[in-house]
């Protein structure tokens, strides 16, 4: 089982977007897979085209409230082939919780039998459901458009995610940056991964989401891209983006 979670101190930067997209690619892909939605705007709910909770019990924000329930007490499924949601409680307010919880909902009771894939979508905050998010995961995927803020966005996350792969998820070894609304021929695009790559290893630079209007179009929609314009090039690079993932996994070449 591979958990990837989506994080991004910095808002904007198309985290649900990339929590939805991929979580489909590998539904498609006939992998069981599973979308935790932490950040309580609820978004990927809609991204999948599926209807926000009602129940406030049935969320995976209940985890934290509720310590006797396990995670497919607030799992449903989607329209969507192989994808199910674990949806957020837009009501729930951030308190002092237990940083491992996640971690230990998704690897308790033969989770890993039920899911081939499970990814976790994060509020771009620094508390506990950040942490929670990454203590649960074998990866993260940093979303950034390219611009000079995003350079102090990445820096502040791998710190904490230095801090967590050391601390309490040693199985945390893949940290990827995926520029998103990339245009190649843009400098500033160009600069901005050239300084994050000196940095960091271009090695962690992945191929990234151009800049494609169908993105917002098919949320607006909610669908997926490659439900909504299968043939448009944000549907191809989330497709190649999961396949890369998939590769990084199994060689490593994402660095530690």
């Amino acid at each position: 089982m591979l958990v990837i979670t989506i994080a991004n101190r910095k808002g904007g930067t198309g985290k649900t977007t990339t929590a939805v997209n991929l979580a489909t690619q590998w539904g498609k892909k006939g992998l069981k897979t599973l979308l935790i939605d932490l950040d309580t705007q609820g978004h990927a709910a809609i991204g999948l085209g599926a209807t926000l909770a009602q129940d406030k019990s049935k969320t995976i924000h209940e985890l934290f409230r509720n310590e006797s329930l396990v995670l497919n007490d607030v799992v449903k499924k989607t329209s969507i082939d192989n994808v199910s949601i674990a949806p957020a409680d837009t009501d729930f307010v951030v308190q002092k919780m237990d940083e491992l919880r996640i971690r230990q909902a998704i690897y308790a009771h033969g989770n890993e039998l039920l899911y081939d894939r499970i990814v976790i979508d994060t509020p771009p905050t620094l508390d506990g459901l950040l942490y929670n998010g990454l203590a649960a995961a074998n990866g993260v995927v940093v979303p950034f458009v390219p611009h000079h803020l995003a350079e102090i966005g990445v820096k502040q996350l791998a710190k904490l995610f230095y801090q967590v792969a050391t601390r309490h998820n040693s199985n945390l070894s893949l940290f990827g940056l995926l520029p998103v609304m990339y245009d190649r021929k843009i400098k500033l695009h160009q600069r901005v991964l050239k300084a994050l790559g000196k940095q960091f290893g271009v090695k962690r630079i992945m191929r990234g989401i151009r800049t494609n209007i169908k993105l917002a179009e098919a949320f607006e929609a909610q669908k997926p891209i490659s439900y909504f314009a299968p043939n448009c090039p944000g549907a191809m690079d989330y497709q190649l983006m999961a396949s890369e993932l998939e590769i990084a996994f199994n060689l490593k070449k994402v660095l530690k």
